[in-house]
């Protein structure tokens, strides 16, 4: 069953949810990803049972969900004039607009590093930050499929590193991951916020765990072949990592 995509009432708040069943799971687990609520469930739960467990967790939830929102997690974006976005690596200017339009409209104008994002000026907030943030992930990820269409084939060849497939999807703990076995790697929807420098090094470190299924000494001699400041950015993506959520 794929994952279900909805928002959560609670109170006046609509909260964006994302639940997934798994058939070996025995139990239901909640937990924030950013600021979307993420449930895990039994595949024999029904849906109305889970709303239920939810329910009667609202004020708990409530209270995560206000913390995550807070003007103090300045990485959760409202999508509000002001706030800072990375893109390309580079820190950009958000500008929200109001029209008449019942659409929303982005806009990224690099050369003035800006994100203009044009929403209709009777939507209330919490819409706002359901619809952006789909949007957004929406054009990182074709901006990031683009570019890894790009360097992937180039970085396979330099490596003499052969690969099958390519995904990219939204993902906000990893950065990227492999199968070794079947050659396939997948990669952030959000790598179009690095820079390409730190793009690159992620790119190597998939292909080569192609080759070395651990990361063993000879697996990171493999990647600083390539990329021989592989360790000061392993380094960065550790301590930055909060910078792709929002």
């Amino acid at each position: 069953m794929p994952a279900i995509e909805t928002t959560l009432k609670l109170k006046n708040l609509e909260i964006p949810i994302l639940i997934k069943s798994y058939k070996n799971s025995k139990s239901v687990k909640i937990y924030f990803k950013g600021n979307v609520l993420n449930v895990t469930k039994p595949k024999r739960l029904a849906i109305r049972n889970v709303l239920e467990i939810l329910k009667e967790n609202e004020n708990s939830i409530l209270d995560k969900y206000n913390k995550i929102t807070s003007s103090e997690v300045n990485t959760i974006k409202q999508w509000k004039t002001g706030e800072k976005i990375y893109y390309k690596g580079i820190q950009y200017s958000i500008i929200r607009n109001y029209e008449k339009s019942n659409r929303i409209k982005i806009e990224i104008i690099e050369e003035q590093e800006q994100i203009i994002i044009n929403v209709p000026e009777t939507m209330e907030q919490e819409q706002i930050k359901i619809y952006v943030d789909k949007l957004i992930k929406k054009l990182f990820k074709k901006d990031t499929e683009l570019l890894i269409s790009k360097k992937l084939p180039y970085w396979s060849k330099i490596t003499q590193i052969n690969y099958n497939m390519v995904k990219v999807r939204d993902a906000t703990t990893r950065y990227g991951s492999c199968m070794p076995n079947k050659k396939n790697v997948y990669f952030s929807s959000r790598l179009i916020m690095l820079s390409e420098e730190i793009i690159d090094a992620i790119i190597v470190h998939e292909l080569c765990h192609i080759k070395y299924q651990n990361h063993s000494k000879q697996f990171y001699e493999l990647i600083e072949k390539y990329i021989p400041n592989y360790k000061s950015i392993d380094k960065w993506l550790k301590v930055n990592g909060k910078l792709i959520m929002f």
